[in-house]
């Protein structure tokens, strides 16, 4: 086979150049030239799995694949998959790579750079050192993103004398690659850099970045006297931030108070009101996020104005309209009540539950936009405000059928004195729509004068309207009402007998209403089978459970299932042991219902078929496994959960870290401290940890003492977003701590809260920790007493 035949195009050609690549991995070493050959194939595929021979090649390969590199330069192609498969090998490739980067050939030098810095390789650094001051700026620029790659101390201060080395064609890279390396020791010199006109914008943006909540205050400071572009990158820059500081620990007030605190606050305002001219989409979501930081009355206007622009701009104007709370309140009401529907749809859940706005949100109700009317009868539901029930009527026979519901929910929330009289002339209408919505309101509220509306709606020739009658029968204290739902699950129609059913389980278990049930287990229906197990199970008729036993074999799986979970609420012996005989059913979805129901039966018996059940092969039951150990609530139970937070499956592991997170016992919270030892960036467990749980922030505080730097920061994360006193008490001890870690972590975290009582000791922290990162940290505090 030659290898002109792997240039083939089509199929045959890449399945013979796929079975050429497959001779030639198989010869070693003297395979390697023809593998680089076939790199200049077209198809990605070949040259993927070409890549990955030579990855795996012996180690004899390298200098071979350095060679091709050097003088195989014709085909860039082929070029890239060398680069790819050295960069991936796992053989040595230093000495030969160190070599090439003397090479007279400058595109063979900015190879091996690109090579060296994806390998991390920090013997490189020395000899990268010096190509960033090469003469060709392909080799610099390559030399600076070798470096930023490999990082460490050596790397770092070369990066930092070129950044102000005033060479243009230096600064500008390194300014990026700096902002990239997330090191807090950039920090100074990209916030010198910041103000300075010619490479201001983008040190600006590297901040960004760069994350570092520290760099907060001379933004801010800059963002008074910036030009307009600079401007809008600074707005990226404290956003980005911000984003950062709220995801690692759910507030970002050391921006807000930063803004607030700025001696020229007028001067801010209109630099980011002037910004939003000439803004980009994101510039502009940024400039509004801002906007809406200043808590100010005069920024209502911009943020109304932005209401009617692009989608995210406008959701994240209404978010900072929603913050400015009593302050705006007069000029929301006002743009509630002239504004439009794109408006108002914006408006209206903010002005929700807000008295001063009832007659506008009245007004709404009449909107042409049937999103609105909606959002308007949710709004008036929080408001308590049961004047604005009887408004709200009509709209029970709205054409679109989302305001008819949202209107029949206001209507069970406010009440009102007028309820009863307009729900029962609501349950006479014509219209269907609204003599449904007048029987649910009926039986919701349980009025004693509707029961002749229901009774006439279970004679009603519309099934829907039966439908309604029967639900609100359970609710009614009348002998008539249980006969009536008896007989009806007898009846011809199929529809009434499964609404019928369906009430049922809300009744009490009188004989009449069990034998009714049971003979409906016989149902020629599968729904009414399936309504009838479920209420003989709420209802713990145990003496049902053989009949209910027999729908295992049912030949509908929703019925089988509802027959698992009935008998998971009957307490007898003979219910528990059918069970566990269903368990290991070829039927998965009996087989994880049955898993479930073990759970619900809160018996001791069931620990150990769920701990089997908990080694399935398939993460769907381990799932199902988890939440049924979590609803057992036995102690014991607490390691295989603890195990099932590092399951394969992402959803197992976020499940089992919440089931923790609920318990109140010390295990829970040792197992989750355990589990966060070992990977301090899990999230569903610092979110667990932060659940308010007595004794767990002590916990967390001891184990601060000894963590490093990962797990500390994790642990003081947790310690926030408790948002406790208490937690709060146990950040300002770990200032103290003996651990360097910890007290980087929490001066880090005591910044970001804007912590006011502890700036004495933040001050202090900045002239006399031991640890130069904990007093660069505090230095940059600009918190308050």
């Amino acid at each position: 086979m030659s290898d002109a035949a792997s240039l083939l195009p089509g199929p045959e050609g890449q399945a013979e150049a796929m079975a050429r690549v497959a001779e030639l991995r198989a010869r070693g070493v003297a395979g390697v030239q023809g593998l680089v050959a076939l790199l200049a194939q077209p198809a990605w595929t070949v040259r993927r799995a070409v890549v990955a021979a030579l990855a795996e090649a012996e180690p004899a390969a390298v200098a071979l694949l350095c060679e091709a590199l050097r003088t195989s330069r014709d085909n860039e192609s082929k070029l890239a998959g060398i680069v790819d498969a050295l960069s991936q090998t796992k053989n040595e490739v230093s000495d030969p790579l160190l070599a090439l980067m003397f090479d007279a050939n400058v595109a063979v030098v900015c190879d091996a750079v690109q090579i060296l810095g994806r390998r991390e390789c920090a013997v490189a650094v020395p000899r990268l050192i010096e190509l960033t001051s090469h003469a060709d700026d392909n080799v610099a620029l390559a030399a600076v993103e070798a470096l930023g790659r490999i990082g460490g101390s050596e790397a770092l201060e070369s990066l930092l004398a070129l950044a102000t080395s005033g060479n243009f064609f230096r600064t500008f890279p390194v300014i990026d690659v700096l902002g990239r390396s997330r090191d807090p020791r950039v920090l100074p010199t990209l916030l010198k850099l910041a103000a300075d006109p010619v490479y201001g914008t983008e040190a600006v943006r590297a901040l960004g970045r760069l994350g570092d909540p520290a760099a907060v205050s001379a933004l801010v400071d800059q963002l008074s006297r910036a030009g307009e572009n600079v401007v809008r990158a600074i707005a990226l820059a404290l956003v980005t931030i911000r984003d950062g500081m709220e995801q690692r620990f759910g507030t970002a007030v050391a921006l807000e108070r930063a803004l607030l605190a700025s001696p020229r606050l007028s001067e801010v305002r209109r630099q980011l009101t002037l910004g939003l001219k000439r803004a980009d989409p994101s510039e502009r979501v940024a400039l509004s996020k801002l906007l809406g930081c200043l808590s100010e009355e005069n920024t209502v206007p911009t943020l109304l104005a932005l209401l009617d622009g692009p989608a995210d701009t406008a959701q994240v104007a209404a978010s900072a309209l929603r913050k400015l709370g009593a302050l705006a309140e007069p000029m929301l009401v006002e743009a509630l009540r002239s504004g439009s529907s794109v408006q108002r749809r914006l408006l209206v859940p903010i002005l929700s539950g807000r008295l001063a706005a009832r007659d506008e949100l009245i007004a709404a109700l009449h909107d042409d936009d049937p999103e609105v009317r909606a959002l308007a009868c949710d709004a008036l539901a929080k408001t308590s405000d049961a004047s604005a029930s009887p408004a709200i009527f009509p709209l029970l026979g709205d054409a679109d059928a989302r305001v008819g519901q949202a209107a029949l929910g206001a209507i069970q929330s406010l009440g009102s004195d007028e309820t009863t009289r307009l729900a029962l002339e609501a349950a006479e209408s014509s219209d269907v729509r609204v003599r449904r919505a007048g029987l649910r309101i009926i039986g919701y509220f349980g009025l004693k004068q509707g029961l002749e509306a229901l009774i006439a709606g279970t004679k009603a020739d519309d099934e829907r309207v039966r439908e309604a009658a029967l639900a609100g029968l359970p609710f009614m204290d009348d002998a008539r009402a249980l006969a009536l739902l008896v007989a009806a699950a007898q009846s011809p129609s199929t529809r009434t007998r499964v609404s019928a059913l369906r009430a049922l389980a809300h009744c009490t278990a009188e004989d009449g209403v069990r034998a009714q049930l049971r003979a409906s287990l016989g149902d020629s229906d599968a729904w009414a089978r399936y309504y009838a197990c479920r209420a003989l199970g709420k209802l713990g008729d145990d003496e049902a459970t053989d009949a209910v036993a027999a729908l295992l074999a049912d030949g509908s799986g929703q019925v089988r299932v509802a027959a698992v979970d009935a008998l998971a609420h009957l307490r007898g012996p003979r219910a528990f042991e059918i069970l566990r005989g269903v368990l290991g059913s070829k039927d998965s979805d009996l087989h994880r219902a049955a898993v479930l129901a073990l759970g619900i039966s809160r018996r001791r018996e069931a620990l150990a078929p769920l701990l089997s059940a908990l080694s399935a092969g398939d993460a769907s039951t381990r799932l199902v496994a988890v939440s049924a150990l979590s609803e057992l609530g036995l102690e014991d139970a607490l390691p295989a959960i603890a195990r099932a937070a590092l399951d394969p499956d992402e959803g197992v592991r976020v499940a089992a870290a919440g089931f923790l997170a609920t318990r109140t016992d010390a295990g829970a919270t040792d197992q989750l401290l355990a589990i966060l030892a070992k990977d301090p960036s899990r999230q569903s467990v610092i979110h667990a940890l932060a659940r308010p749980v007595g004794g767990r922030v002590e916990a967390i505080a001891a184990a601060l003492e000894t963590a490093d730097d990962a797990l500390a920061g994790a642990l003081i994360t947790s310690l926030v977003r408790t948002q406790s006193d208490a937690a709060v008490h146990a950040i300002r001890v770990s200032l103290a701590s003996r651990n360097e870690a910890a007290r980087r972590a929490a001066a880090s975290a005591l910044i970001a809260i804007q912590d006011s009582a502890s700036a004495r000791d933040l001050e202090r922290a900045a002239l006399h920790d031991p640890d130069a990162e904990v007093r660069r940290i505090c230095a940059a505090s600009n918190v308050s007493p």
